[in-house]
């Protein structure tokens, strides 16, 4: 897991914060690891439909 240098506010409706939570707690895990996860997750769907989403590296 990689460190962001700056991190970015996220504001989520009350319910959809409520609901990671939710499945936070019952995988055990952190909030930011929940979201984390979710990021992943909806990444690697939209590459599957969409194919590989082309980054610049980093200066």
């Amino acid at each position: 897991m990689s460190v962001q240098a700056n991190p970015y506010p996220l504001r989520l409706e009350k319910v959809h914060m409520e609901k990671i939570r939710t499945l936070a707690k019952q995988g055990r895990r952190s909030v930011n690891m929940q979201l984390c996860i979710a990021v992943e997750t909806y990444l690697e769907q939209y590459e599957k439909e969409h194919g590989e989403i082309p980054v610049e590296p980093e200066h």
